[in-house]
């Protein structure tokens, strides 16, 4: 299982605004990868971050940071 949990935060505590669970296999000495594409609207610009997991494992902290558009 591959567990994505975007919050308004780093803490486990901070506002949760999306979840994704997915299956996830490895079979033994092969490589694989999973791309999560989020799809969230946001009101405003600064920092989401994704709480990522294998199987229950410890999270990993993926900060994302929102930029405006730079002017063409």
């Amino acid at each position: 299982m591959f567990e994505v949990v975007f919050r308004k935060g780093p803490k486990e505590e901070d506002e949760q605004v999306a979840r994704n669970v997915s299956p996830f296999r490895v079979d033994p000495g092969k490589f694989t990868y999973r791309l999560v594409r989020g799809e969230l609207e946001f009101d405003d610009y600064g920092q989401v971050f994704a709480h990522c997991r294998v199987n229950r494992d410890a999270w990993t902290i993926v900060p994302l940071t929102l930029l405006p558009r730079p002017n063409s």
